[in-house]
């Protein structure tokens, strides 16, 4: 999955790290961060290649995480200034993968969740002052009312439901990814993750589960959120209605008709493939 990136090491505890010119920086316009493209090659920038070089920038970084112990920093939109060379470009997120570091996607993920973050709390929701970041923690601070905001990180669960050989598929409504999916939704407020589970799957197909079993989870920076992963039995009749303002098809389909895994970057994609494969 795309957190496996070992011998790399991604470490999101926060320091006071000073940015230095060879340093990765990521910026963004909306979702899409700033690449350097060259052909059919992608790489991050570093400081020196942004407008006005390292000296205009390095008070304007802020602190993200470190992989391998090498400090990567985030620069907030209303702090970027100047034109970009002409061979960078703001592109979609999904750019990544097709830089040959392997610890680049969850890298970009993670400083799309907190760059997200920040410039949702740049004010205060309290009081409405400008907030501070804090020297102490990963948190914004409010200097008038002493509010203090953490990033927000929002539980989603991943439903694998399994009768006998097969397993329930599904293609999701209005999205660009087309391929074939596991039922998912966002875990309401009083929510068990497997009360949350039971609901999605009752909201999005009709259908009964039991015997919920844990399979694992993900950091999902597109939707800042964490992904706890679970397969099910059917209890019951097979038969299933769709929500269509949330799936567009959805099927049966036995270990034999299942694709074998293109790549492990989502935890859907693995838990997929590991019931194609028995494991489950």
């Amino acid at each position: 999955m795309i957190q496996d990136i070992a011998p790399h090491k991604l470490d999101n505890a926060f320091r006071k790290a000073e940015p230095q010119a060879g340093n990765y920086v990521f910026t963004f316009r909306g979702t899409k961060p700033l690449f350097i493209m060259g052909g059919d090659t992608v790489k991050l920038p570093t400081f020196e290649d942004l407008p006005g070089g390292f000296e205009k920038n390095k008070d304007k970084a802020v602190y993200l995480f470190s992989i391998d112990e090498e400090p990567v920093f985030l620069i907030l939109a209303r702090d970027f200034a100047g034109d970009i060379a002409s061979d960078m470009k703001f592109d979609f997120l999904e750019k990544v993968y097709n830089i040959k570091e392997g610890w680049v996607p969850i890298a970009a993920f993670t400083a799309n969740h907190l760059n997200h973050w920040y410039e949702e709390h740049h004010f205060c929701g309290c009081c409405g002052s400008v907030t501070v970041f804090s020297d102490t923690e990963r948190a914004k601070v409010c200097p008038e009312c002493g509010n203090i905001q953490y990033p927000r990180i929002s539980p989603v669960i991943m439903a694998a439901i399994t009768d006998g050989e097969r397993l329930l598929c599904t293609r999701y409504t209005g999205r660009s990814y087309k391929g074939i999916a596991l039922i998912a939704g966002f875990v309401e407020i009083g929510e068990t993750l497997e009360e949350a589970m039971q609901r999605e799957v009752m909201e999005e197909v009709g259908l009964n589960i039991k015997e919920i079993k844990y399979y694992g989870s993900q950091p999902w920076g597109l939707s800042d959120s964490i992904i706890a992963g679970f397969f099910a039995y059917l209890d019951g009749s097979d038969k299933f209605r769709l929500d269509e303002t949330e799936l567009e098809d959805a099927a049966w389909l036995t270990r034999e008709e299942l694709p074998p895994l293109v790549d492990n970057v989502s935890i859907t994609a693995a838990m997929i493939e590991d019931f194609r494969l028995g494991k489950f």
